[in-house]
């Protein structure tokens, strides 16, 4: 009997001292679960859907971009705060709220979609920068989405491209045949004014003389066809 007292009494001391080093987790008013996830030491971001999206200028984007974060072991990590902000110059577009900032709250999963980016009317690429953080935990990436032109729409005259250099001159084929028929006329025109005026000369300086005989003037070839002047 002695025995057994001692031995309750043992238990009883053994008991108390571990719940003096080990106290229990205290016990929320409302009877909730204690929250007892750590921050996470990294923070990784990455674009589950809705990366390098089309969409059309001057539109609401029907297509969400989901965005995932997880931690260094690749576990989703909830209640991390997510931002995401468009571009102030365009092209950029506003969010549902009316602003250029987007806030929200990782769910259990560690994911968040943004809906409703209202684009704005000039086409181009566009870079969602997106930060999320929790605890000391930071991370940042981009996002490319792309806005075009409506369809029909008339699309601005372009200049000549300055890697082509300046524009070449036309050359025409014709021009050295042209030439060669001005040249070939000149000659001819200045042969026959060439006997004509020796004619002339010879005919004044010599009255009474035995009329000249006929000037033969030489024949002229250049190509095809051939141009004959004077007897043949």
């Amino acid at each position: 009997m002695h025995y057994r007292r001692r031995a309750m009494a043992s238990l009883l001391s053994v008991g108390l001292a571990l719940q003096v080093a080990y106290p229990a987790p205290p016990v929320p008013a409302d009877g909730g679960q204690v929250q007892t996830d750590p921050a996470p030491a990294i923070l990784r971001i990455r674009v589950l859907e809705g990366e390098g999206s089309i969409h059309t200028a001057g539109t609401r984007s029907s297509q969400p971009i989901v965005i995932f974060l997880t931690d260094e072991a690749g576990r989703p990590v909830e209640g991390a705060s997510v931002s995401i902000r468009l571009p102030d110059e365009a092209p950029t577009g506003l969010f549902a709220n009316g602003m250029r900032t987007e806030i929200a709250v990782t769910g259990p999963d560690g994911r968040v979609a943004i809906r409703g980016i209202q684009w704005a009317r000039a086409a181009g690429p566009v870079q969602l920068r997106i930060t999320a953080n929790k605890g000391e935990a930071r991370a940042g990436i981009l996002s490319t989405q792309y806005v075009t032109e409506p369809a029909g729409s008339s699309q601005p005259r372009r200049g000549p491209d300055p890697a082509a250099g300046p524009p070449r001159p036309s050359i025409n084929k014709e021009q050295p045949s042209r030439s060669k028929w001005i040249l070939l006329a000149a000659l001819i025109g200045g042969a026959a004014a060439g006997g004509v005026a020796a004619a002339a000369r010879s005919g004044s300086t010599a009255p009474g003389a035995p009329p000249l005989a006929a000037v033969s003037l030489p024949t002229a070839t250049i190509g095809n066809p051939t141009i004959t002047i004077g007897r043949p």
